[in-house]
């Protein structure tokens, strides 16, 4: 077996044959790392970061089969936290949070398949909640608070048939 390792248009990658496989690193124009990774048998796989042009990290989770899969956080330009969440089968699932570049929490709430499912609230950038209620399957139902008002939503009728 032959491992080849290789600098092409700013990514330096392991090559195994005529696959990638191993090990790889990409660059911005800069020369500041943007990317590194491992690839398993051409596929990206396991563990993989970002980096923004200034050279903070600006991402950090897992690949599995070249899909997103379980915890993910992504990073603003200055450091601060910006998005927490998990994948599951490339599809954001569970509890996800977002942050503004200051820190104050911006968005809490849990996703099911991609979308909001459960109690939900969002702040502005002093920390002043904005909206507050829950999702059921991706519509707003029951009491909901929104800008220091109260609305009430009825769940939409969905036909099942079996």
């Amino acid at each position: 077996e032959r491992r080849l390792r290789l600098l092409h248009c700013g990514e330096i990658i392991t090559m195994t044959g005529e696959t990638k496989d191993g090990p790889f690193e990409r660059y911005h124009e800069n020369g500041q790392l943007w990317w590194k990774g491992t690839y398993k048998d051409g596929v990206e796989e396991g563990l993989t970061e970002t980096y923004h042009e200034n050279g903070q990290l600006k991402s950090k989770g897992t690949l599995r089969d070249g899909k997103r899969e379980g915890a993910i956080e992504y990073y603003h330009d200055n450091g601060q936290l910006q998005v927490k969440g998990t994948y599951k089968d490339g599809v954001y699932e569970g509890p996800y949070e977002t942050y503004y570049d200051n820190g104050q929490l911006e968005v809490k709430g849990t996703l099911k398949d991609g979308e909001w499912d459960g109690l939900y609230e969002s702040y502005n950038r002093d920390g002043q909640l904005l909206k507050k209620g829950v999702y059921i399957d991706g519509e707003e139902c029951g009491k909901w608070i929104k800008y220091g008002c109260s609305f009430t939503y009825q769940p939409s009728l969905k036909i099942v048939w079996n």
